[in-house]
């Protein structure tokens, strides 16, 4: 019997409802998921004086945060990394912006600690991860982060196909004239 199935009749005699993360995380997706982000350069392009400046681990953390924030499991982290280009430009010449990246993540990391004896980077479920950024989110350092992101893969052309959006409407006539009636990626 595969691991999957023995993870499913385990839940079930155990009376615990199954979420379609609970299911990825038990099936595998956490260890593809983990060494894909172990082995991943970071958030920031590794060849970038910004990833150097903040380190290899600041910089998988900071990928990491990006992916909990908008959690895309059908994003490739090639996507979050493309948004982030303009941030990490800005930081290399804004030594503010750096130092609050560096403060924010020593922050994060902090919480991370304080809740689960661990680096957020190592915090295993993305249940307690969401925790820990909410205990944050009021920082300059979340909002930054959370609004470059939002704007960035939102406004990405690249990516709409992957969310079922057919894209901007006001060229054709605004969505009376284009498919109002087939809204189905709301």
């Amino acid at each position: 019997m595969n691991n999957d199935k023995k993870l499913s009749q385990h839940l079930k005699a155990s009376g615990h409802r199954m979420s379609r993360r609970g299911f990825l995380a038990g099936s595998g997706a956490t260890l593809v998921g983990s060494v894909a982000i172990l082995s991943a350069t970071g958030l920031f392009a590794a060849d970038t004086q910004a990833a150097k400046q903040i380190g290899e681990e600041s910089n998988r953390t900071l990928l990491r945060m990006a992916r909990d924030v908008y959690p895309h499991d059908t994003l490739e982290d090639k996507y979050y990394r493309q948004v982030m280009v303009p941030l990490a430009k800005q930081a290399e010449s804004d030594p503010k912006l750096m130092d609050q990246l560096t403060i924010g993540i020593q922050a994060l990391n902090q919480e991370s600690k304080a809740r689960y004896g661990t680096s957020y980077l190592n915090i295993e479920t993305e249940e307690e991860r969401v925790t820990v950024l909410k205990a944050i989110e009021a920082s300059a350092f979340f909002q930054k982060i959370k609004g470059d992101l939002m704007m960035g893969i939102y406004n990405n052309p690249e990516i709409w196909e992957k969310f079922g959006f057919g894209g901007s409407s006001w060229q054709h006539g605004g969505y009376i004239n284009r498919g109002y009636d087939e809204i189905d990626w709301i």
